[in-house]
């Protein structure tokens, strides 16, 4: 019986594809030859005269024709283009000149890559969806379109309305060797998230990504909240020297962990470590993180004293407004978005260059709207 069910499934299923087989034929026949009917119309136009039609308005003579590949979404159609031996026919209003896919198959791909696939998936994609080859580095330079964007994105005037400043970095793959994406977000005064410029280099300093910022107009930061990156620290402190910054508590306690190790007593100790920073003041939780460190110096001494090493750094969000000690203990807001970001970027592999790699960072940004782009972008 089962047999029967499957045999009868199947063959449904060879009927219906062999039926839109059929109607995507037609329908691919049907696109050619309503473009054809368009291009002698007109030619006829064109000319002023039909076909051996002698009158006193006649413009030319026809030549010929040539094909040309022209990729739609109904599939890829040979198109038959007319010569005339007075000047060229005019076929803006079907497709431009030497355009090879119309706007749509473009905007498709644009949004697949912006989905996170690869420029190579893309051409697999196309093969599949228009019947046509399109090549990888079509696709590339299809996507350079973004170029131009990112550009004015990192040149537009930034208002002084981010008091909260978010940095940190993530890895992408070039070409075999590995890169830091590093990103800065700022926080503004309602509390929606914008990442206000990223820059892909070989390590973590990004003192030109914060001159560049600093000129750009932002001012008036209350406070810096990243992982204790010695390179971001030198870098605030070269360009921001005034403004206060704020360890992540949560990079602190991971460190903790794995500094600890896998012993029977590690969540206890990081559990206890935790509540250092959900004190009600500064001065209680120095006492509180004195109080731990001694009860736990002897079980694991290297740990506690990398631990308590430059704790005040992480104490700084004692200095801010109670209602924002939540927001600026931890930099996980940019921590989650990052972790976004890696998803759709993963699968796009290695990438060929630098600005390879900064569109896909940018596109991904964009299609979150998590930046914000000028009017005139």
């Amino acid at each position: 019986m089962k047999q029967l069910e499957c045999s009868l499934t199947s063959q449904r299923a060879f009927r219906q594809e062999v039926f839109w087989r059929f109607v995507q034929k037609q329908v691919t026949w049907l696109a050619g030859e309503l473009i054809h009917k368009l291009l002698d119309a007109a030619l006829r136009d064109h000319l002023k005269a039909g076909w051996n039609k002698r009158t006193a308005e006649r413009r030319g003579h026809r030549n010929g024709f040539y094909r040309r590949g022209l990729t739609t979404p109904h599939g890829k159609l040979a198109v038959s283009i007319p010569r005339c031996r007075q000047g060229g026919l005019d076929t803006t209003a079907i497709f431009d000149r030497y355009q090879r896919r119309i706007a749509d198959v473009d905007r498709i791909l644009r949004h697949a890559y912006l989905l996170g696939t690869s420029t190579r998936g893309l051409s697999e994609l196309a093969e599949q969806i228009y019947g046509g080859c399109i090549s990888h580095q079509t696709i590339s330079q299809l996507m350079r379109w973004m170029d131009a964007e990112l550009r004015s994105w990192r040149n537009r005037p930034l208002e002084p309305i981010y008091p909260i400043i978010y940095i940190d970095g993530m890895y992408v793959n070039i070409e075999g060797d590995r890169r830091v994406v590093m990103l800065v977000a700022g926080e503004r005064h309602d509390g929606t998230l914008e990442i206000l410029d990223f820059r892909i280099s070989k390590s973590e300093y990004c003192a030109d990504m914060l001159e560049d910022l600093r000129q750009r107009g932002l001012g008036d930061v209350k406070i810096f909240v990243s992982d204790d990156s010695r390179a971001i620290r030198h870098a605030l402190e070269e360009v921001y020297p005034l403004v206060p910054w704020q360890s992540c508590t949560f990079h602190r306690l991971s460190r903790l962990r794995d500094n600890i190790g896998p012993t029977e007593y590690r969540d206890l100790m990081v559990k206890e470590a935790a509540r250092i920073f959900r004190c009600p003041s500064r001065d209680a939780a120095i006492n509180a993180a004195r109080a731990w460190a001694k009860k736990w110096m002897h079980v694991a001494p290297y740990a506690v004293e990398l631990f308590m090493e430059g704790l005040t750094d992480s104490l700084t969000f004692y200095d801010m407004p109670i209602n924002l000690w939540k927001k600026v203990r931890t930099n996980n807001r940019l921590e989650r978005l990052i972790r976004t970001l890696r998803t759709r970027l993963d699968p796009m592999g290695s990438f060929q260059n630098e600005n390879a790699a900064s569109r896909a960072v940018f596109g991904q940004l964009l299609r979150w709207h998590k930046i914000n782009l000028t009017h005139n972008s």
